[in-house]
């Protein structure tokens, strides 16, 4: 709620200037894509105020950016209950997101839109989000869930069932629900830093999801409460080390599989004809040397849509 006073305090140019120089530091780093998600508003004033930064940010910054209304992130203090915040969610928040989008850029260029929602005890619920899916897909938005962060709650397989894109943590959940998420087109999104960075031990099954021939993604989730990291290198070592994943299984995670997890695998997360030739040059022989030498930054040089957008001699 620190960060919700703060971020709805800031004004849009402020907004603007700080995703900014995290997004330059990202592509120091290899990042080309990045899905950047709303959620320390919590009304409809201010997450409006910061869909308008990531469209801002989309048309001035060569990262290619992706847009998700995180609305239901949790309850603010001003609502007496979670049931009254979703319907002014509802009512206010969702319809006005949707038009905000349809009239971006990012609409005209036929990028997706996500909506999402934390599902967790003392935060909302799955029939909570069962409701918010019902409502976001009558606005044709995409679907996402934070699911099983801290606690099973039962709503990987209703996420499926109702198609979400992505359900996203993942760290709680046993492996009957990941065999399910397994059998199915949703993407697992597991996000180590934020355990690692909680100083707990308990990671997501990654490698449970990969055996039962799940899609497994990885993200930084880049937030200042749980994980204040913008390094997918360091999200590749620590998924390695603890989850067990061996350095092709990580890069495939945060490359190809992370592309479809934002409705993108048409335009990147791998070098094909057709899709837009984003790649690195790193300074080593093996491209492993990332993931095993931890801490140090192998990029030399980052390329999106084919042109030069960052070397280090620069």
């Amino acid at each position: 709620m620190n960060t919700v006073r703060a971020t709805r305090s800031a004004s849009f140019d402020t907004l603007v200037a700080s995703g900014e120089a995290h997004l330059n530091e990202m592509l120091k780093l290899g990042t080309t894509t990045v899905e950047i998600k709303t959620g320390y508003g919590l009304n409809t004033e201010t997450e409006n105020k910061l869909l308008q930064v990531i469209f801002a940010l989309a048309e001035k910054h060569p990262m290619t950016i992706i847009p998700t209304y995180l609305g239901a992130h949790t309850k603010p203090t001003e609502y007496a209950s979670n049931q009254e915040y979703l319907r002014s969610i509802f009512e206010e928040g969702l319809p006005s997101a949707y038009a905000i989008y349809q009239q971006s850029e990012l609409k005209s260029r036929n990028r997706p839109f996500f909506v999402d929602i934390f599902v967790e005890k003392g935060v909302f619920s799955v029939a909570d989000m069962e409701a918010y899916f019902t409502v976001a897909s009558q606005h044709d938005l995409k679907l996402k869930a934070h699911v099983d962060q801290f606690e099973h709650l039962g709503a990987v397989p209703i996420a499926v069932q109702m198609g979400a894109i992505s359900v996203d943590h993942l760290e709680a959940t046993p492996t009957e629900d990941l065999d399910i998420l397994a059998q199915s087109n949703t993407i697992g999104v597991m996000l180590p830093t934020v355990n690692f960075n909680l100083g707990l031990t308990a990671f997501g099954n990654a490698r449970h999801l990969i055996d039962a021939e799940g899609i497994l993604a990885l993200a930084t989730d880049f937030n200042p409460g749980s994980s204040p990291t913008l390094s997918l290198p360091m999200v590749m070592a620590i998924a390695c080390r603890y989850q067990r994943l061996l350095p092709s299984e990580a890069l495939n995670a945060c490359t190809i599989n992370a592309a479809a997890a934002i409705g993108m695998i048409d335009h990147v997360g791998s070098i094909e004809v057709g899709k837009q030739a984003d790649f690195l040059l790193l300074n080593t022989t093996d491209y492993r040397s990332m993931i095993v030498e931890f801490g140090r930054n192998f990029v030399e040089q980052v390329y999106i849509k084919g042109n030069l957008v960052w070397n280090t001699s620069s």
